[in-house]
């Protein structure tokens, strides 16, 4: 086994413990909000202006 495959294993091998399954109901509805609000944000107070057509 090389060392980074080694190294991987121990990093990821504990990943599952520190993620339990109730940690998803919080962290989900939380992205989902940020993102619209970042998306609104961008779509209402910094949209580009547009110049107009002749």
């Amino acid at each position: 086994m090389s060392f980074t495959t080694y190294y991987m294993h121990l990093i990821f091998g504990n990943l599952p413990s520190l993620l339990s399954p109730d940690l998803i109901l919080y962290i989900l509805p939380i992205l989902s909000f940020s993102i619209l609000f970042f998306s609104f944000k961008i779509m209402f107070y910094k949209a580009p202006k547009l110049r107009k057509a002749k």
